[in-house]
């Protein structure tokens, strides 16, 4: 049995054209496009191929197809251009793996409760209320704990259910978040970004699963897409730098040349945010004038800042961690690497790409309990004199 289904998710998931994966495998387009709907299938050998070229066992192809769980119209990407079939094919593979192999994890382990669920419920309870966006923003930070420095954003979103997880994307792509069919919130990160970057990404993000849960991004008018996002880009600014101390530490740290970004690092390095979002935050809240921002800008092109900003070196990217922690647990705990391969039928390989982690990530894990001579045979007592 083949099902042709689970090789089109794959291609998907890799980010493949039927004619780049037909090269790989040195057969047409067109056999490609007959296995995918079904119509043929592929010889063993061609089939060997699949599963080297994937990271998959060979009956991982015999796997019925189950139904997604993502509804694709309601992603919330950074980019407008993004919302093509292209792009949400392939987002809506990896988010489906993704998410089979939470369900897996989540079927061993216990994980904190989603108080993520309660934060959107009492957040709609606001805007219903007509409270400000500001101090919902506010309430938010109160409610996940998160520090003064932000320092911590990334670990009190996982904590309180938000699954994160980090791909590499082409240049013209970026982090995006989505709520699944089953109330799973979820934030991909683009890999690459800075420590300050990916801060107000998370921020960002989180905007869109608390403001807009429930918006079919595909059906917004440009206009109703960029009030969206300028919605959320509000949101992260007062989630991460709340009015009253920024005001005060633009006057103590920043001082009256506001038109310097090198006098705006002691700040970035109070809040773990970039520098011209600092200065953007600073101009809405009217301190720091049009001539000002212009002469604000034309140093940041001068120094080079919008390639690599002063700090960027030294404030520590964190990485998702809550996905791992819970093979973590699975690995030491219940499973070997080799049983939990075995059930996923996928190899390690598979798993690091999904991850994003280097497959030497699983050469600490116990790989098999065959049965082996070394655990029957024992050293006999002797006299050694």
């Amino acid at each position: 049995m083949f099902n042709g289904e689970r090789l089109r998710q794959l291609r998907l998931l890799y980010g493949m054209t039927r004619r780049e994966l037909a090269t790989k495998l040195d057969i047409s387009e067109q056999a490609v496009w007959q296995f995918e709907r079904n119509e043929t299938i592929p010889k063993a050998v061609v089939k060997l191929k699949m599963a080297n070229l994937f990271g998959v066992r060979l009956d991982y192809f015999s796997q019925a197809s189950s139904d997604t769980n993502f509804d694709m119209t309601a992603v919330a990407f950074r980019n407008e251009s993004n919302m093509t079939r292209k792009v949400t094919d392939r987002q809506e593979a990896y988010l489906n793996t993704l998410d089979s192999l939470i369900v897996y994890l989540e079927s061993i382990v216990t994980i904190p409760s989603q108080r993520i669920i309660e934060l959107t419920k009492r957040v709609s309870e606001k805007i219903h209320d007509n409270i400000s966006l500001e101090e919902i923003a506010l309430f938010a930070k109160d409610f996940l704990g998160v520090s003064n420095d932000n320092s911590d954003l990334l670990y009190q979103l996982e904590v309180a259910g938000v699954y994160i997880a980090e791909r590499t994307f082409p240049d013209d792509e970026n982090t995006y978040s989505i709520w699944s069919n089953n109330h799973k919130p979820f934030i991909i990160l683009k890999v690459g970004k800075t420590a300050v970057g990916r801060n107000f990404d998370l921020a960002h993000e989180l905007g869109h699963l608390l403001l807009h849960k429930n918006i079919e991004f595909s059906a917004l008018s440009r206009d109703e897409f960029l009030e969206i996002e300028s919605e959320a880009n509000n949101f992260a600014y007062y989630f991460l730098l709340p009015k009253e101390p920024f005001c005060e530490d633009m006057i103590n740290l920043v001082g009256k040349r506001v038109s310097n970004p090198d006098n705006y690092i002691d700040l970035k390095r109070k809040y773990s945010v970039s520098i011209p979002i600092l200065e953007e935050r600073a101009f809405k809240l009217g301190l720091v004038s049009p001539s000002q921002r212009g002469y604000f800008y034309r140093l940041i092109n001068k120094k080079g800042y919008k390639t690599f900003e002063v700090l960027d070196d030294e404030i520590v990217v964190k990485r998702p961690s809550k996905i791992r922690s819970m093979l973590n647990s699975v690995l030491l705990n219940v499973l070997t690497l080799d049983s939990l391969l075995h059930t996923l039928k996928v190899d390690k390989h598979f798993l690091a790409d999904l991850l994003s982690v280097q497959p030497q990530f699983f050469d600490k894990y116990k790989m098999s309990d065959e049965n082996k001579f070394d655990n029957i045979i024992h050293l006999k007592e002797f006299d050694k004199s």
